[in-house]
């Protein structure tokens, strides 16, 4: 009996050591702004570009987490976790809005100039 209760009791250590720490989201948050950058660049693609198969953006969707070794319940349960603690959300909302600035500053720079 004693073998038996120090297998379950060494089980649930090891589920405990690897439940996630409800202080800290599962997805970092320059993790989670270049995610966020991903995903919106595809729904700006989309807008501009509909496409005529809709599950085509949720197929970006998966790939884009896939790129970054992230499940989608890992990615929902960073997201809760980041609503939940609005302000370090608005800190990776604001990676996230400097970095697309940056890419259109760079498209922006690299366009022909017009010779009024």
């Amino acid at each position: 009996m004693k073998g038996l209760s120090a297998i379950i009791l060494c089980g649930l250590l090891s589920l405990a050591a690897c439940s996630p720490d409800p202080s800290r989201p599962v997805i970092p948050e320059d993790k989670m702004a270049d995610i966020l950058v991903d995903q919106y660049l595809v729904q700006s693609a989309a807008v501009q570009r509909p496409v005529q198969k809709p599950d085509l953006v949720n197929f970006y969707y998966a790939h884009i987490l896939e790129k970054y070794h992230y499940t989608e319940a890992e990615f929902d349960s960073s997201v809760a976790w980041y609503t939940a603690h609005m302000d370090v959300y608005e800190g990776v909302y604001e990676k996230v809005m400097k970095r697309l600035q940056a890419m259109e500053d760079s498209c922006l720079n690299a366009l022909p100039k017009s010779s009024d």
